[in-house]
């Protein structure tokens, strides 16, 4: 149908688009709604921090949910398991894992469980 159509939908912007159009004087329906209380709130009921022993060596490891989104990036998309760790728990202590043995198939087991304890995965 032609734009002069009289029928016709309206065009509709895509939200980017809309967005980056030249602003009009701020109204209060502008206003931002603040968060920063509900995710304050939301963070304290995550469970954990989860506490772990294996080949000797103490570590403890955040809610997943908790992660900021860096290190979430990390451990979820990265194809590197060590660096996962290393984002987590550090470097001194993925040393101490290293020097105990620990194998892929440790990280797999340890992951598992804290996805689980964490409410990731049933």
């Amino acid at each position: 149908m032609p734009a002069s159509d009289p029928i016709a939908p309206p065009r509709v912007l895509p939200f980017a688009e809309h967005a980056a159009r030249p602003s009009r004087e701020p109204s209060a329906q502008d206003a931002a709604l603040s968060l920063d209380q509900l995710a304050a709130e939301r963070t304290e009921t995550l469970p954990g921090p989860f506490h772990y022993q294996l080949k000797g060596v103490r570590f403890t490891l955040p809610a997943l949910r908790g992660l900021p989104l860096d290190v979430w990036e990390r451990v979820r998309g990265g194809t590197d398991p060590v660096a996962s760790l290393r984002a987590v728990v550090g470097e001194q202590k993925t040393r101490e894992m290293a020097a105990a043995g620990f194998t892929l198939c440790d990280l797999d087991v340890i992951v598992e469980d804290w996805e689980r304890r964490s409410g990731v995965r049933s």
